[in-house]
């Protein structure tokens, strides 16, 4: 899972994504927004259905099609030249994602619960992240390297195209816990929505899943080429400013468990919303350096989400044989949200300012905090 882990953290394209696509492509920005849309719409039209496949047929085995997956997706915009090839290339990252998510949170929880030492998850989960995060922080500031002389970053495609390789081979190696569901897929689905919706608390932390994955995911790929273009930063820092906030975040993973303990689960899950609706509020008057900086400032959220929500989704769910379901409606939420808000932020940045989407990012994190009471209300940490 380790290994498995690193190979889906190192996307190497990340940081040229929107120059690739508007500038070397010569796309639109809308068309950008469009393409990044159709993934996470694409997302939500397969997330369920693809925990249904995790729950049923096996996670292990999940992992391995979501990797080729991602693989086919790398190799789309590398061999593609128009607006179609590419948008091919979304929906092969969104089988990916789909494929992937909640199967893997599901396979380590349950793996542990079989054992009964399933307050350990927190830890490991943050272990997971960290080695991930942390092996893109060492990757990233290397993608400059595949960029060629006038300034082409396909060759970082090409690489990525490869990395899930590994990854497939990974997952083929882990050991699954049995499962003991004897329903029929309908009946599964049936239940899957009744445990949604009688579950007390369940429906509250999707939602702050999905208002804290808006500001995360725009900082990192909507908003980060042109604040850091606004604030002077040179195309070839992008990889090094990357590394940066991978680092941040595969630190602030590894001690999320530990800071959980001391300041205790709701102060925490407020501070992290709490933290990214500040950076958004800031960066409006942020010039230069500063501005860089007050970007890579959201890391500190993007390493301790993962872990502090998964333990709070997991302990609320109450049937294993469901959990990889259930676990696919957080990823819905928050690719379902962004595919939506994506389209209107890409067309506010040409239509209006940066400003502008930047303050509106900072209105969804507000949101969030809004939130942050409800999401561990009546959900207390397990010791070991």
């Amino acid at each position: 899972m380790l290994v498995f882990q690193v190979s889906q953290h190192l996307p190497l394209f990340w940081p040229f994504m929107f120059y690739f696509t508007t500038v070397v492509r010569g796309l639109p920005a809308s068309d950008f927004g469009f393409l990044k849309s159709i993934y996470y719409f694409s997302v939500m039209a397969v997330e369920v259905p693809f925990g249904v496949v995790a729950d049923r047929l096996g996670r292990r085995w999940t992992l391995v099609l979501g990797a080729l997956a991602t693989s086919v997706g790398c190799a789309g915009y590398v061999f593609g030249r128009s607006f179609l090839a590419y948008a091919a290339g979304e929906l092969c990252f969104a089988c990916g994602t789909a494929l992937v998510s909640g199967a893997d949170t599901a396979l380590l929880y349950d793996a542990f619960a079989a054992d009964g030492r399933a307050h350990e998850f927190p830890r490991a989960k943050g272990a997971l992240e960290s080695v991930g995060l942390a092996g893109a922080g060492i990757a990233f500031p290397l993608s400059g390297f595949l960029v060629t002389a006038n300034g082409d970053p396909t060759p970082a495609y090409a690489v990525s195209a490869l990395i899930p390789l590994v990854g497939a081979a990974a997952a083929l190696s882990t050991v699954e816990p049995p499962r003991t569901s004897e329903l029929r897929v309908s009946s599964h689905v049936a239940e899957t929505f009744r445990d949604l919706g009688r579950t007390p608390g369940l429906i509250a932390t999707v939602a702050f899943s999905a208002l804290v994955y808006l500001g995360l995911r725009a900082a990192n790929a909507l908003v980060w080429n042109p604040v850091l273009a606004a604030a002077g930063i040179p195309l070839g820092a992008l990889g090094v400013l990357t590394a940066a906030v991978t680092l941040l975040a595969a630190w602030t993973a590894w001690r999320a468990h530990a800071w959980r303990e001391r300041v205790g689960e709701p102060a925490l899950t407020l501070g992290l919303a709490l933290s990214v609706t500040a950076m958004y509020l800031a960066l409006p008057f942020a010039h230069g350096p500063f501005a860089a900086a007050l970007l890579v400032s959201h890391g500190f959220a993007l390493g301790v989400v993962p872990v502090v929500l998964a333990d709070v989704l997991n302990r609320r769910i109450a049937s294993p044989d469901r959990r990889a379901t259930l676990l696919s409606f957080e990823s819905l939420a928050q690719r379902g949200a962004y595919g939506v808000v994506v389209i209107f932020a890409s067309a506010a940045l040409e239509r209006h300012s940066l400003d502008t989407v930047l303050l509106g990012f900072a209105a969804t994190s507000a949101a969030a905090a809004a939130l942050a009471p409800l999401v561990t209300r009546g959900s207390e940490p397990r010791t070991g």
